[in-house]
């Protein structure tokens, strides 16, 4: 288990270095891997919505490297890019949400990775944010933050992971924001992820078109 995790979270964090734009961050460095409060209700009334366009990129699969990888969506717009990861870790009975027993060990990864990928150069330098549960289309999903310096070009972003467990697997999304950073980046991510809950984070809607022909 603690093999699979360190290959896949090693390559999901190269494809996250070799993003188009970065940006800067803004939460401040606390204790990670436990939330810092009970999961935040989803609001009452619908947001504004926030009248960002994301556009579906690629699909890329990490099976062939190793079974239980999984696979990821990318998707782009003007203000940064998403990925989104489903992978199952060869496992197909993951509890919903954050309560599977084995949860926090793939959560506290997605940190440690972070932090041995600046040590190997891959980031000039990491801060990390707070960890909280939020709730999301009835779901809760942990959420951590994480200032990063690329040290290729010495770009900052932000970069904000959601991980929960939906229908036995993992379903992570990482949203990396160009700088300067939207005051309502987290009203992006949320407005992105409730969509692609109700649509289907499997296969994303953008590629529905090219599959039919």
């Amino acid at each position: 288990m603690k093999l699979l995790s360190a290959l896949l979270l090693s390559t999901l964090l190269c494809a996250c270095a070799t993003a188009p734009g970065t940006s800067p961050g803004t939460s401040p460095a606390t204790s990670p891997g436990a939330p810092d409060n009970a999961a935040a209700e989803e609001p009452p009334a619908a947001p504004r919505p926030t009248g960002v366009q994301w556009r579906y990129i690629n699909t890329r699969s990490y099976e062939a490297m190793n079974a239980g990888l999984g696979r990821s969506h990318r998707f782009e717009s003007s203000v940064g890019w998403i990925d989104v990861y489903i992978y199952d870790m060869k496992r197909t009975d993951w509890r919903p949400g954050v309560d599977d027993p084995q949860f926090d060990e793939q959560f506290k990864s997605t940190i440690a990775e972070v932090q041995r990928a600046t040590a190997q150069g891959l980031y000039a330098s990491a801060r990390t944010g707070p960890t909280r549960d939020v709730r999301i289309e009835g779901l809760t999903f942990r959420s951590i933050s994480f200032r990063l310096v690329n040290a290729r070009d010495g770009k900052a972003y932000d970069s904000y992971t959601y991980l929960t467990a939906r229908g036995g697997r993992l379903l992570k999304y990482r949203m990396s924001f160009n700088a300067p950073a939207p005051a309502n980046a987290q009203a992006i991510a949320r407005e992105f992820i409730e969509r692609s809950l109700r649509t289907g984070p499997d296969t994303p809607v953008g590629t529905r078109e090219l599959r039919n022909t």
